[in-house]
């Protein structure tokens, strides 16, 4: 009996494992595709698609070069307007098991829409002057403390981002500068612990960094997290709060535990309208 015991609870516990491990990070992606309506945005660039893509920590091994496929094909299923990366391109540490960068741009390149990135931890602990050169050499526009004027076909933005707050010294007026005041606004910031130090002018922001926990459990909701929840409670999705507007992505890999569960990644979607402060969610 006792062997029957052991084997009965070895089989469930193995295939969790094998979920967390395989299934979750590498077969599942969510694409969740939202509306937001945004008192301040400008009319004429109503219906603007932007897909944010958070924390790809890309790793070595020919897994990965399927799941960075996969992301490629989704992104790209998806026809937005631009592309927004919100740093952890690489898995940057003591014992770093990043994919080769050459290898990392060659997939992000891949991506049709034009790209603007800033900067994660991990890519500070990796080297940022290596992660740059792979950015710009996948085509991506980098924004470290400053702003970048994006022309679409029925008007212009602005897309302005700072360097990361964990790491490195950040600055909103440098990082503004050049933005004419009342302009359409997109912020990046890596975390979103700043939310609440949001300059006036921002319309929305965009983050990730926290995986939106990683690993979530009925009741105990999560045990692990890249950030620290004590200045911020709010792992992934929107906040609103006295006017401003951010949303956390959870999302696309992993860092410290190779494992997924009840939390798999995610590329997010939005389509950005004028009108009364609200979201309706997944449009698909």
């Amino acid at each position: 009996m006792k062997t029957f015991f052991k084997i009965a609870l070895l089989v469930p516990l193995s295939l969790l494992w094998i979920w967390a491990l395989v299934v979750e990070p590498y077969l599942m992606l969510d694409v969740d595709v939202e509306r937001i309506f945004i008192p301040a945005w400008d009319a004429k660039l109503n219906g603007l698609k932007v897909a944010v893509l958070g924390d790809i920590h890309a790793a070595r091994g020919p897994h990965e070069h399927y799941r960075l496929q996969k992301i490629v094909d989704t992104v790209n299923s998806q026809n937005p307007d631009i592309v927004l990366l919100t740093g952890d391109y690489v898995n940057g540490s003591l014992f770093s098991t990043s994919m080769d960068l050459d290898e990392l741009s060659n997939f992000l390149r891949q991506i049709k829409a034009p790209k603007i990135a800033i900067f994660g931890n991990h890519d500070v602990y990796f080297g940022l002057e290596k992660v740059r050169n792979m950015l710009e050499k996948a085509g991506a526009k980098v924004l470290e403390n400053s702003s970048a004027k994006v022309d679409a076909p029925n008007g212009s933005f602005y897309v302005a981002g700072i360097a990361d707050p964990i790491t490195s010294e950040y600055f909103y007026k440098q990082t503004l500068k050049g933005v004419p005041q009342g302009a359409p606004l997109i912020f990046l910031s890596h975390s979103p612990t700043i939310f609440r130090e949001l300059p006036q002018g921002v319309d929305i922001m965009f983050s990730g960094h926290t995986h939106g926990g990683q690993v979530r459990l009925p009741i105990i909701r999560r045990i692990k997290t890249s950030t620290d929840p004590s200045r911020n409670s709010d792992l992934s999705g929107w906040i609103m709060r006295d006017g401003k507007v951010s949303y956390t992505t959870r999302g696309l890999g992993t860092s410290r535990l190779p494992i997924r569960f009840m939390c798999p990644p995610q590329i997010s979607v939005f389509e950005i309208y004028k009108g009364d402060l609200k979201l309706n969610s997944d449009l698909r």
